[in-house]
């Protein structure tokens, strides 16, 4: 009987401890899931987060490239529009101002202009210039002396076209070694040529030689080349064409 009693109570002993095992290992993977499931969704949260700020700096950075990309689109219609400035300024520059051969027009137009024809004429001999004109020689080449503060005078003049035409020049007077003035002009200095028409008119040019030089009367231009010569002589060439 008592042994019976020893069984039953052996067996309700390992029921137990059975029981207890697997009550203590339930907790433990219940509590281990639970970490488990606890530790998924903090990762899943801190992953979300990260995405999040990611896509927030993603968003700034688009955002802020757009911003780039807008404002060199400007500058650069800027540097544009700029360039088109320039090259319009520097074409109306290259028209506006005038090259050596329109100066050299223009200084011979203000030395007309200085020696008091007008406007309006110098205009209408210019509009009605023209290139194919048919020249004829004044004759053979004629020299005469060029008055100083020493020699005036004698042999200081020529004549053209049947005497229409007479040439006078004064320069400054050269120098010998001590510095003092001599009998004949010095070719390197600036001269004066006067050219005195039959009619009264008279005309000058001054510049170093050789001077070139037109006279306009009526309808004919008289052009006159005047270089150095001989010691203290100009020489002179000139033709006649049809004017205007």
């Amino acid at each position: 009987m008592s042994l019976g009693l020893s069984d039953n109570r052996n067996r309700l002993r390992r029921r137990r401890q059975v029981f207890g095992f697997v009550a203590r290992w339930g907790l433990v993977l219940a509590v281990g899931l639970g970490v488990g499931l606890w530790a998924r969704n903090i990762g899943t949260e801190v992953a979300n987060q990260e995405v999040r700020v990611l896509e927030s700096r993603l968003f700034d950075i688009t955002t802020e490239s757009a911003t780039l990309r807008s404002e060199i689109a400007g500058l650069t219609a800027a540097l544009h529009a700029e360039r088109d400035r320039v090259d319009e300024r520097r074409a109306r520059y290259e028209a506006d101002v005038p090259n050596p051969q329109e100066m050299e027009i223009l200084a011979a137009a203000r030395q007309r202009i200085a020696s008091g024809i007008s406007n309006t004429r110098l205009n209408a001999v210019i509009s009605l210039a023209r290139d194919d004109v048919a020249c004829e020689s004044l004759g053979n080449t004629k020299r005469f002396i060029v008055n100083n503060e020493i020699q005036s005078g004698a042999n200081g003049s020529v004549s053209f076209a049947n005497g229409a035409i007479t040439i006078t020049a004064s320069g400054e007077a050269a120098r010998n070694a001590d510095g003092q003035p001599v009998g004949w002009f010095d070719p390197a200095k600036p001269i004066v040529a006067t050219f005195s028409h039959l009619g009264g008119e008279t005309f000058q040019a001054e510049g170093l030689l050789p001077l070139h030089h037109a006279v306009a009367v009526g309808n004919r231009e008289y052009r006159f080349s005047l270089v150095a010569g001989a010691r203290a002589f100009v020489q002179v060439t000139g033709e006649v064409c049809p004017f205007p």
